[in-house]
């Protein structure tokens, strides 16, 4: 397989689906996993190029009706449910119907008639055939959870990671990974607003491959791993909306590492992106007391950076587990680093976990130092 190997091909025909009632509507997932031939994972990255160069042109038009809130508090646009729409259907077409992990579901923009218009417009836009029930199918497919080590093959997808930043022009990412066994063996990630508008696809023991967007040859992600030289800033990814305490936390972090510290703003996916680029050094997310992170925030980059040579891990050194369904519940952070610089930030984030009684802690080793 070459997943460097992207095309630009349709998706579907034409014809409007109705909406109406999606609340009403539960599905039953198959039990069923089916064989993958791994040779036509390239149909999934050319699914994902064509996809996120549709969202990319739906964000230009983005009406204010079509942004709303879900009931947990987040932020959720019409283009969110209907990237889900399309690339599940998509994948179900090509790879028939494998079990997914998916954020949307029939709840996300239901009960808001104006951004399931704009929903409706959209998928009439993009082609999309399948009706009422296709859609329904494919928000509410996207339920599975618990323990998949005993799941052949699973789907992870985030139709957009980073809705804010999608909603403000600034860094958001498509994001869709394959579990095998509970394993991510397979990842493409739509990264616009990296290096001018890429494709990072790649496979478990094949690296990572960036693909132009708008079409054209690929080359292979190489992260350096060259340390710094002594007048050498260390770069720290810093959400884009940081707050004081969170832009004084990985400047110390940093500056932890004996170097100057300088701030490079991006959130989601996006963010590994930077450093899987060259653009950035250090990006993490950490748990702190809370249940654990969603496996569709990070799930692909986690492949993607280690193929091309990134230091991915946890606190004490060891992988990121995402065999527990829907939470990465069984990690304290994910931490993508360059230049060598893993262990040190491990080091010191397992540090600033025990300082602050957080994480689950008391865990003073880290492998690799």
């Amino acid at each position: 397989m070459k997943v460097c190997q992207v095309g630009t091909a349709p998706v579907c025909d034409t014809t409007a689906p109705r909406l109406d009632g999606w609340r009403c509507y539960s599905a039953e997932m198959s039990a069923a996993s089916p064989s993958i031939d791994h040779d036509d994972l390239d149909l999934a990255c050319d699914l994902m190029q064509h996809a996120t160069n549709l969202a990319v042109a739906a964000r230009r038009t983005l009406p204010d009706e079509a942004i709303v809130r879900k009931q947990d508090g987040s932020v959720v646009t019409a283009v969110d449910v209907a990237m889900q729409v399309l690339i599940l259907t998509r994948l179900r077409e090509v790879f028939g119907e494998v079990p997914t992990i998916a954020e949307e579901d029939l709840q996300s923009i239901g009960g808001k008639p104006a951004a399931e218009s704009h929903c409706r417009h959209l998928l009439r836009e993009w082609g999309f055939e399948g009706g009422e029930d296709r859609i329904r199918w494919a928000l509410s497919s996207g339920g599975l959870d618990g323990v998949t080590r005993g799941v052949e093959y699973a789907w992870v997808l985030d139709p957009i990671d980073g809705t804010q930043g999608f909603i403000d022009d600034d860094h958001w990412c498509p994001c869709l990974a394959l579990l095998r066994r509970g394993e991510v063996i397979f990842a493409s990630n739509g990264y616009p607003t990296v290096l001018g508008g890429m494709l990072l696809s790649g496979l478990k023991g094949n690296g990572s491959w960036w693909s132009p967007l708008a079409g054209g040859e690929c080359t292979r992600a190489v992260v350096s791993q060259k340390p710094l030289a002594a007048e050498e800033p260390v770069r720290v990814v810093a959400p884009a909306r940081a707050t004081p305490s969170q832009t004084e936390a990985r400047l110390a972090l940093g500056r932890s590492t004996g170097h100057d510290c300088a701030l490079v703003h991006s959130d989601s996916q996006a963010k590994y992106g930077h450093v899987i680029a060259g653009l950035a050094d250090v990006a993490y997310s950490r748990r702190g007391n809370g249940p654990g992170k969603y496996i569709w925030d990070h799930a692909g980059a986690v492949l993607l950076a280690r193929e091309a040579g990134a230091w991915v891990g946890d606190t004490d050194g060891r992988e990121i587990d995402c065999s527990l369904g829907r939470r990465l519940g069984g990690n304290d952070a994910v931490i993508c680093a360059a230049r060598g610089l893993g262990p040190m930030i491990a080091t010191e984030l397992a540090a600033r976990d025990r300082a602050e009684g957080t994480g689950r802690t008391s865990r003073v080793e880290v492998r690799g130092t």
